[in-house]
C-alpha cells in the first residue's frame, strides 16, 4: 500500500462509508500516486485490475480503469472525484 493511502485512509474509509462503499474493496484495488506538476498536490489513483486480463505484461496494454481519484487540496482537505467505474468496484 502507498503511504498517502495509509495516512488518508481514515478520510478515505469515512468516505466510502458516507457514500455506500466498500473501504474493504478499496484497500484492495491498485494504487498509483504522486504529485501534480506545477500545484505541488498529492494524489492517490485507486484502479481496478482485473486478474483474468492482461498476462502478457507489457505487451498486453489491458487498461485499468480509474475508480477513485483523491486529492489532498492547498486547505489540507481531501477531494474525492468519481469516475464511472466508481459504483460498479466500490459498491
Amino acid at each position: 500500500m502507498c503511504k498517502m493511502f495509509d495516512e488518508w485512509s481514515d478520510e478515505i474509509k469515512k468516505f466510502c462509508d458516507d457514500n455506500g462503499f466498500s473501504f474493504e474493496k478499496a484497500l484492495h484495488l491498485a494504487q498509483s500516486w504522486g504529485t501534480v506538476r506545477g500545484c505541488g498536490r498529492d494524489v492517490v489513483v485507486l484502479q481496478y485490475f482485473d486478474p483474468e486480463k492482461g498476462k502478457m505484461g507489457l505487451r498486453d496494454e489491458t487498461p485499468m480503469p480509474v475508480v477513485l481519484e483523491i486529492e489532498k487540496q492547498e486547505n489540507g482537505l481531501l477531494q474525492f472525484v468519481q469516475t464511472e467505474h466508481t459504483q460498479k468496484y466500490l459498491a
